[in-house]
């Protein structure tokens, strides 16, 4: 297996040689708010050996030894608002990042913890659980299952953003508090602009904090984070370890060419349909940027954003010619 092949998981898998189950909670509860609103359950990987410092250090090494940018690493400050693009790249080694940890002042996300097999036993139950508490059918609904460890220093700012993916977030180590907002919060030009690659499209907005849903966890609790909810987080006064199994679905993948082509069309001075408002006009749109790395994606991004291009150069192009949109 690649280091960017997705993998199989859930009625295929031989039985589990890790714990017996990752997540706990009520299938009502899972059921009635998957993928709709947030909320809190409890799980089973509170202060797990394999998310000890040690352990992640190596993990990130084999990740970082792939030479797919499987690791992201920030230092500093950052804020709310500050966007990923305000928070410091890299500026001390990987492995003394992580093993000192509580004073390095480090922020990091591992991808792809799949590719180490314990990890992967630790995803594959966390889908196992979710077919049963929340009735998902990973063969039929999810187009890339993936699974994240985040590490971060005391006091640190994960700043305003959403994400593509349904995710669930377990804390493992050290508190923190989670922000949630609804998806009504983001503009559809904010929206648009994420699937074309801005992944800090989304604006903080002051006046938003007070309806946001708000979590304090601690080890052996997680949130659930429906796709495309804005949220930003800050570490308590330890060091933070999470692990987030999260899931590309179908039905949002379906949504992303719409709003790329919307956006296009934005920029020549037209008001695009929203996605789900049409569908023989999402079809058309769809069609357009269809691309053979959109069918037989090797990351996310091909998922994503493969064959966005057919349209970006075009209507640059076109908007030169008309004297709009950008140049």
């Amino acid at each position: 297996m690649s280091a960017a092949e997705p993998v199989s998981t859930a009625s295929r898998l031989p039985a589990p040689a890790g714990p017996a189950r990752v997540f706990e909670g009520e299938p009502g509860l899972f059921r009635e708010r998957f993928n709709r609103k947030s909320f809190e359950y409890r799980h089973t990987l509170g202060n797990h050996p394999l998310f000890e410092l040690p352990r992640i250090a190596d993990l990130a090494m084999k990740l970082w030894g792939t030479g797919k940018g499987l690791v992201t690493m920030k230092s500093g400050d950052t804020s709310v608002a500050g966007g990923w693009t305000d928070m410091p790249g890299k500026s001390m080694s990987l492995v003394k990042a992580i093993r000192e940890l509580p004073e390095s002042g480090a922020w990091l996300m591992l991808k792809n913890v799949f590719l180490d097999p314990e990890y992967k036993e630790l995803m594959d139950q966390g889908y196992r659980d979710l077919a049963e508490l929340a009735g998902l059918d990973v063969e039929r609904d999810v187009s890339w299952p993936d699974a994240y460890i985040f590490i971060a220093s005391p006091r640190s700012i994960t700043p305003y953003h959403f994400d593509h993916e349904s995710t669930f977030l377990m804390q493992i180590h050290g508190e923190k508090t989670y922000n949630i907002f609804d998806r009504a919060e983001l503009t559809e030009e904010e929206i648009e602009q994420y699937y074309l690659g801005d992944l800090s499209s989304a604006r903080y907005r002051d006046e938003a904090q007070s309806r946001a849903a708000v979590y304090h966890l601690r080890p052996g609790l997680g949130v659930h984070q429906p796709p495309r909810a804005p949220h930003w987080v800050r570490n308590g006064d330890e060091y933070s370890v999470s692990f987030s199994i999260l899931s590309c679905l179908r039905a949002w993948d379906r949504e992303a060419p719409v709003y790329q082509v919307n956006h296009y069309l934005r920029s020549l001075g037209f008001s695009p349909t929203p996605p789900g408002r049409s569908a023989w006009r999402d079809g058309l749109k769809r069609a357009f940027v269809s691309s053979p790395a959109r069918r037989h994606p090797q990351s996310k991004n091909d998922l994503l954003r493969a064959g966005v291009e057919r349209v970006a150069r075009p209507a640059a192009f076109l908007g030169r010619v008309l004297g709009r949109g950008p140049r």
